[in-house]
């Protein structure tokens, strides 16, 4: 079973948060892999990463979100993303394989921890919500009123995370379709639409900011998250919202992830 909100395949797994990759490109782009001969490195390349260990794996993969190089989840499974992702952080390091050299590994996760520490991420369990989920410490702080609880948000009101948990009152699918429906009166474009029988994912943009948000249905109900962010900070934002969504366990087993 796919781990949070992964889908089968790193393949399909890159259209999670399209505000960061083309959906059109993509498809074109896996269209074309489709009609080219297989490329040699990438057999050798995925036979390396699967014998790794599935933490080492997926801990690659996050690190490579957090350096800028990976636009999807850190699923585990190596494909072209990957094998591009790989290469892209080598270039002028070594040669283009699809394989990291010790040296290699050592420097990628520095950098990744860099990132990481700069943006102030953590994942927590958040309460009272339950949810697991990552978030960016120092930007978005958790805000109150009168003891009623509010969505994180930067200090200058340029990102917004909120996290949601509650009954499941209606049809995943109707709130699905209030979620992309036209308002008139809105500037508000969804540039990606997604909805699974356990879930569903929307995306997009308004004149002035992004916005990525998702739900989840379980046992318990419906939990899920939004963020929202201004276009001036998209630039930096962006691979923190695929950390995010990544992190994200809206019903969470076992321990929290150091």
């Amino acid at each position: 079973a796919p781990r949070r909100g992964a889908v089968w395949n790193e393949e399909i797994v890159v259209f999670k948060v399209p505000a960061l990759i083309g959906i059109a490109a993509v498809l074109t782009c896996l269209g074309a892999q489709a009609q080219q001969p297989a490329d040699p490195r990438l057999a050798a390349a995925t036979q390396s990463f699967s014998a790794l260990p599935e933490a080492e794996r997926k801990a690659i993969q996050s690190d490579l979100i957090w350096t800028g190089h990976l636009n999807s989840a850190a699923t585990g499974n190596f494909g072209a993303l990957t094998f591009r992702a790989v290469n892209s952080f080598k270039a002028g390091r070594g040669e283009p394989n699809g394989q990291l050299t010790p040296a290699e590994r050592q420097e990628l996760a520095r950098l990744a921890k860099t990132a990481r520490d700069a943006a102030g991420f953590a994942v927590i369990t958040d309460q009272p919500t339950g949810v697991r989920i990552g978030f960016h410490k120092k930007s978005c702080r958790s805000v109150g009123d009168g003891g009623r609880r509010k969505p994180r948000q930067s200090g200058d009101g340029k990102i917004t995370l909120d996290v949601s948990a509650g009954p499941a009152t209606e049809p995943l699918q109707a709130i699905f379709e209030r979620a992309i429906a036209v308002n008139p009166n809105i500037q508000r474009k969804v540039t990606y639409k997604l909805l699974q029988p356990s879930f569903f994912v929307v995306a997009g943009e308004t004149p002035t900011g992004k916005f990525f948000r998702r739900q989840a249905l379980g046992p318990s109900g419906l939990r899920g998250f939004s963020v929202g962010y201004d276009k001036g900070v998209a630039a930096t934002f962006d691979k923190v919202v695929t950390a995010i969504a990544d992190s994200f366990e809206p019903f969470p087993s076992g321990a929290a992830p150091a």
